[in-house]
């Protein structure tokens, strides 16, 4: 059994990463005005890259020739899903539809996960997990329905490239329940950015050639720098302090503070408009979460929160 002392660290951590998260999405949007998507992407993972990669060698030690094949094909699985899929997913996203909306989806992984495992694994899916789901879909479809912006096919075409993201993250979940690795935070933050590096180099490459680096103002190297701290450094660390620590419920409950913490910073800083559709869409999907993942917080915690080995970690 964790301590009340662990599972208060496990939940702060947890919620921080949910604030990260909310607050890389504007980082992202403003950035996405300028900077094509893969080349921001390998930028932003190079800057974590170059933060990570030390701090893993000088706190945790861990000797990278050590890590065995498993270790490294599963850091090579979860960057796929995480950092190159969802992030690429999302920056396309934002190319095409408001930061409310963005956050508004971001939330539906909880549901999407439900899905996948239905599937996928072969889970069933019980009344409570039905109506959470027809509950984060309707969410979705009010918010199509009205128009994330004024810009009609742009914004369908965004809100498609979102939700093309959390179905990334929440094969990344399907996949945790499978396989999964033991390996610090800050090394494990470290493997993943720089998985994601290698992955994202090639098209990065591709668009730097015709890129006019004059763009670069230094407003917008604040906003690579402020996704590359939020969306890769904090998020990550944060996510594996946490995940070991508290139930997957809780994870999934604390997913709710990403729209609320993306649309208070869209509205406030980026002038942008909160409607009526937006609240509502924002209320369904907090009640689909809650519906989803309170009382099951035992048996969903062990599904979906990664169960680490040591061997995986030695590669045995």
């Amino acid at each position: 059994m964790i301590g009340v002392g662990s599972l208060n660290i496990g939940y702060i951590f947890i919620i921080l990463n949910m604030v990260v998260l909310g607050l890389s999405i504007p980082a992202g949007s403003v950035a996405m005005a300028t900077i094509p998507v893969w080349l921001f992407t390998t930028i932003t993972l190079a800057i974590a890259c170059i933060i990570l990669l030390p701090s893993a060698k000088i706190y945790e030690k861990i000797k990278w020739k050590e890590l065995g094949y498993k270790t490294y094909f599963g850091i090579f699985m979860q960057s796929l899903f995480t950092v190159t899929l969802y992030t690429v997913f999302l920056l396309y996203g934002l190319k095409y539809s408001s930061v409310i909306a963005a956050g508004i989806i971001n939330s539906m992984v909880p549901a999407v996960t439900l899905v996948l495992s239905f599937i996928l694994l072969g889970e069933r899916l019980n009344i409570r997990k039905s109506i959470a789901i027809i509950l984060a879909v309707s969410a979705v479809l009010i918010m199509e329905l009205a128009g994330a912006n004024t810009e009609g096919e742009s914004s369908a075409l965004g809100i498609t490239f979102m939700i093309l993201a959390v179905v990334s993250l929440g094969l990344f979940f399907v996949y945790a329940k499978k396989f999964a690795v033991e390996v610090p935070p800050v090394t494990m933050a470290a493997g993943l950015c720089l998985m994601g590096l290698l992955t994202t180099l090639p098209m990065a490459t591709y668009e730097a050639i015709s890129f006019d680096w004059g763009k670069l103002t230094p407003g917008l190297w604040s906003a690579v720098i402020a996704y590359s701290l939020l969306g890769w450094v904090l998020a990550y660390v944060f996510t594996y302090l946490g995940i070991p620590k508290v139930p997957a419920s809780t994870i999934g409950m604390a997913t709710a503070i990403i729209p609320i913490t993306a649309t208070l910073y869209a509205v406030l800083f980026l002038g942008d408009e909160l409607r009526t559709v937006d609240i509502i869409a924002t209320l369904l999907l907090i009640i689909s979460i809650f519906i989803a993942e309170s009382k099951e917080r035992e048996k969903v915690g062990n599904e979906l929160t990664p169960t680490f080995e040591k061997k995986d970690a030695i590669g045995k």
